[in-house]
């Protein structure tokens, strides 16, 4: 590139425009010796769409590599994978075997029964259960997954590979071992930009570390935890786990020994921004990705078993053998590619030789599931106030459940104290035991797995020895008759349709819920199962739909301003609508004048540009699209929502 000056009249390449007498210009070779001229902030233009194109093309080449990837390594969520109650009951000799969702009874005893529940807070995955109480009865903790690095010669990090570490090892191959596994490298996923966030108004770690600076390097570790634990018990016995989880997240520093925590982890770090954002999320993520579903049953399945083993429930050996361990252990890769994410960005300017200048950043994240069960003592269940003996009708109404929630006027009242279902621990466990921070996760002594990286669900430090109740929790019955319980594809036939029993302020919030574009849980099939009834939690998914519908409120109002720029949309929108190359100083954008009165003629200017291509055309993450059409000096800007019809939001002259 150069630049001289002249008398003669070439034409600008990116414009097309002229220039005037004595103007200085920049020349490019376009080939056979032949040579290319650009104003000052056309080349600016142009070098930044090249380096764009350029970025793109790297990032399709890194899409295919990963696809082989995960392809080759057996990575990615499938529903074909959650375990079928099914099989469980015949393995348990249930006669009368109940379909659809299972729940446990406590007998006189101790025994155990399992029946029909419409209640999804009471409903158990059998096999989740039974490989916990396996592990629990071997172990003495709960099932455990870290996502590590790993060492070569000379304790060297190998950047290429990640090791899967199972505590037990036999995990490995099951389908617990699998969920935790899948659940854990697709947050690691999340958390760099592989996706679209699974909840609009959230930024990947990715994102949030180009706050930082162009060359920003770290490492960090990132895990889920089970912050909240406990086990509820019916009029009628029904046994129901409840809990809250999240994602912890820790800075990590190099040393002669490797990577090590941080004294402390800044507040502002990439990382642990991103674990509040997704604990403050986790219902509405749970509920929207099958994965991070399926790991939330584990841990319900995690919590039941250490009431189940410490309050003395008559369990027959069955109980422990409904899972095959070995099935799929030889088919399970231990090492998987490390996750890396590289985002090659540059400033664009024109200013005497100096054309750009490129930087790129590198971050690694390492990770696993810590849920943090030994943490609580589940010895005596919480008793519900409500009767829930009577059984409820038949299910012929899908989502009837969530409606019963709103009709009952569930309410979260103050705990009181209630009888004991079973004795206490032999051995008690002190409250001092408890530690301050719930989320921070503990390695029992005897691991050899050092710190979590991925999935703890330890419970020991946590004392839950007082007996709570919740009033009202659930709405109508918890046991069901035979039949009831079978949702599956009903479900989504009642969202669908006008019917089906649901108020419109359910169907809508549901819907809302399980957007198509931001959940993968239909492809769960006759394994689906709804959110809870419980009051406070819907009440949670409400207020977490409402900050999406902000979100998507304030997106609409950017984009039908003046201020939103294409090749910057801002951090309302996904990553991708942002440009990787930066013109500095900026070029001067076209002025935009608003005429409100050609808005307001929505059926004339749709007629105009019903031919017309878009000059702007995104889709967002919740399938909502933004086009910009252009009919000579005039600029129409639209949205169209997913499951609406489209709109013009705002029309704009030229000059």
């Amino acid at each position: 590139l150069g630049s001289t000056l002249t008398t003669e009249e070439p034409v600008c390449l990116h414009c097309r425009g002229s220039f005037q007498l004595g103007e200085t210009l920049f020349t490019t070779l376009i080939g056979n010796g032949k040579h290319g001229y650009f104003h000052r902030g056309c080349l600016a233009r142009s070098v930044a769409k090249d380096m764009e194109g350029a970025e793109l093309d790297r990032l399709s080449d890194v899409k295919s590599v990963n696809l082989e990837r995960r392809q080759a390594f057996s990575i990615g969520w499938s529903a074909e994978a959650i375990p079928s109650n099914a099989a469980s009951l015949q393995k348990l000799g249930c006669g009368a075997a109940p379909r659809g969702m299972c729940c446990l009874v406590a007998g006189e005893g101790g025994a155990l029964t399992v029946a029909a529940t419409l209640e999804p807070s009471a409903a158990l995955n059998l096999e989740y259960l039974s490989i916990s109480l396996k592990v629990r009865r071997t172990e003495g903790r709960e099932p455990l997954f870290s996502l590590d690095p790993v060492f070569g010669e000379g304790n060297k990090i190998n950047d290429q590979m990640q090791l899967k570490r199972f505590e037990p090892e036999w995990l490995a191959g099951t389908s617990v071992g699998e969920v935790m596994f899948q659940a854990d490298y697709y947050l690691k996923e999340l958390s760099f930009g592989e996706y679209d966030q699974p909840v609009l108004g959230m930024r990947s770690a990715f994102e949030l570390s180009e706050d930082d600076g162009p060359e920003s390097e770290w490492s960090a570790r990132e895990w889920f935890v089970v912050r909240k634990a406990e086990v509820h018990a019916s009029e009628d016995q029904v046994l129901i786990p409840h809990l809250r989880m999240g994602v912890e997240a820790r800075e990590q520093v190099r040393t002669a020994s490797g990577l090590e925590d941080a004294r402390i982890s800044r507040p502002d770090h990439p990382c642990v921004v991103y674990a509040e954002a997704f604990t403050d999320n986790f219902d509405l993520i749970a509920e929207r990705k099958s994965v991070v579903f399926q790991l939330r049953e584990v841990a319900k399945a995690s919590i039941m078993a250490k009431y189940l083993m410490e309050s003395g429930a008559d369990l027959g050996e069955a109980w422990f053998g409904l899972a095959d361990e070995n099935a799929s252990a030889a088919a399970c890769c231990m090492e998987v590619p490390q996750l890396w994410h590289v985002r090659e960005k540059a400033w664009v300017q024109v200013e005497d030789d100096q054309v750009m200048v490129p930087c790129s950043s590198m971050h690694g994240l390492y990770g696993g599931v810590d849920f943090g069960i030994n943490r609580f003592r589940l010895s005596t269940p919480s008793r519900l106030s409500t009767s829930v003996t009577a059984g409820r009708a038949v299910l012929g109404r899908p989502a009837s459940s969530l409606m019963a929630t709103r009709s009952a006027g569930l309410t979260t009242g103050p705990a009181r104290q209630f009888a004991r279902l079973s004795q206490p621990l032999a051995s008690t466990m002190s409250a001092a035991a408890s530690r301050a921070g719930l989320g921070v996760p503990r390695v029992s002594a005897g691991l050899t797995m050092g710190k979590p990286q991925g999935v703890d669900l330890d419970l020991n430090t946590f004392n839950l020895s007082a007996v709570t109740a919740s009033s009202g929790r659930y709405g109508g019955a918890v046991q069901a008759s035979d039949g009831a319980a079978h949702i599956g594809s009903s479900f989504w036939a009642g969202l669908a349709g006008d019917g089906g029993g649901m108020c419109d302020e359910d169907r809508a919030l549901l819907r809302e819920v399980f957007n198509p574009h931001l959940s993968d849980r239909r492809a769960d099939g006759e394994s689906f199962v709804p959110p809870p009834t419980d009051a406070a939690y819907v009440g949670r998914l409400r207020q977490l739909v409402k900050a999406e519908q902000r979100v998507r409120q304030q997106r609409k109002e950017h984009f039908f301003s003046d201020a939103f720029d294409a090749e910057r949309a801002g951090d309302l929108f996904p990553l991708s609508w942002t440009s990787a190359a930066r013109i500095v100083p900026p070029a001067v954008a076209e002025k935009l004048q608003p005429r409100p009165e050609f808005a307001a003629q929505e059926e004339v200017l749709f007629e105009a540009l019903a031919s017309a291509t878009p000059s702007f055309d995104r889709l967002a993450d919740d399938g909502c699209r933004f086009r910009a059409y252009r009919v000579g000096s005039v600029e129409a800007r639209t949205t169209h929502e997913w499951g609406c019809e489209e709109i013009i939001g705002a029309v704009f002259s030229i000059e």
